[in-house]
């Protein structure tokens, strides 16, 4: 039996763009008061005196609060500049956590290469990467996310806030993606324990790196479990990250209900979708 205090609502079901302040209003009037801030808003001065108007549980994703000049996250940048802004962002949304009483942070463990932005097309919400010739130094990449992990674990701690990054996964762009396949979680578990830094698994990412490459859902989770403190739920197509509201009789339900998940945080991260259907989701559990 899932605990229905888990279930969380993204902000992201809202219009790209869409001040966090008007979102919030209509999650009062809809009575949805578990809510995770979202990463597709727009910026506002003073988030903090926004959100601590509603008696809402909330937690908090990646890019929120929202920057005044916009960029993507990257903390396995090669570029000492993005890397360094992105942790200081990471830094102050962690503060953020502090201030509004957040349950959880959520982070992304950050690209091989640097994206030009987030897609905010209605069909793929995968981030965007211009022509420019890949950088295939994976190994810099990792290198430099665990060294930006070792920061925020330690800050994080600090702060009595708990931190999970999120798993990746594309099928056409996976190859400017870290943390996807089950070998880089080994290595990543060599160095931080399930108490410093948890794992947010993303049901929509997972569908797509395992048809990339070829390996079993299931066995991934299993090796992932002791980690696992939330799931990003959303359902495509296996092509594209669609980002569609859940659907009866998929695959992921059976480790949606796995026993031992009853009690991790379960966030809807649909995009452009009405509240109705996210009610109707709702009620699948």
């Amino acid at each position: 039996m899932i605990n229905s205090d888990r279930i969380f609502v993204s902000t992201t079901f809202a219009k790209n763009n869409l001040k966090i302040s008007k979102v919030l209003i209509k999650c009062k009037k809809e009575k949805i008061t578990n809510i995770e801030l979202g990463s597709n808003h727009a910026y506002e001065k003073n988030f903090q005196k926004i959100v601590k108007q509603y008696n809402f549980r909330f937690m908090v994703h990646n890019y929120f609060p929202i920057p005044k000049k916009e960029f993507v996250v990257n903390i396995a940048s090669s570029n000492r500049g993005i890397r360094n802004l992105s942790l200081k962002h990471i830094k102050r949304a962690i503060n953020f956590c502090k201030n509004i009483n957040s349950k959880l942070y959520t982070f992304h463990p950050g690209f091989i290469n640097d994206p030009i932005k987030a897609n905010r097309s209605k069909k793929n919400y995968d981030f965007l990467w211009g022509n420019d010739v890949l950088n295939n130094n994976y190994r810099l990449a990792f290198d430099q996310m665990i060294f930006s992990l070792k920061k925020i674990v330690k800050f994080a701690k600090k702060k009595n806030i708990k931190i999970a990054i999120e798993t990746q996964g594309a099928f056409k762009k996976n190859n400017f993606l870290l943390m996807q396949k089950p070998e880089e979680y080994q290595k990543l578990f060599q160095f931080f324990t399930p108490s410093e830094l948890g794992i947010s698994l993303n049901i929509g990412h997972l569908n797509l790196a395992s048809k990339f490459f070829d390996f079993s859902k299931l066995k991934f989770v299993e090796k992932l479990k002791p980690y696992i403190v939330a799931f990003e739920l959303s359902h495509n197509n296996g092509i594209k990250d669609q980002h569609l509201p859940l659907k009866k009789n998929q695959w992921y339900w059976k480790i949606i209900n796995d026993p031992d998940f009853s009690e991790m945080y379960k966030i809807l991260e649909f995009r452009n979708t009405s509240i109705e259907k996210i009610k109707r989701v709702i009620k699948f559990f």
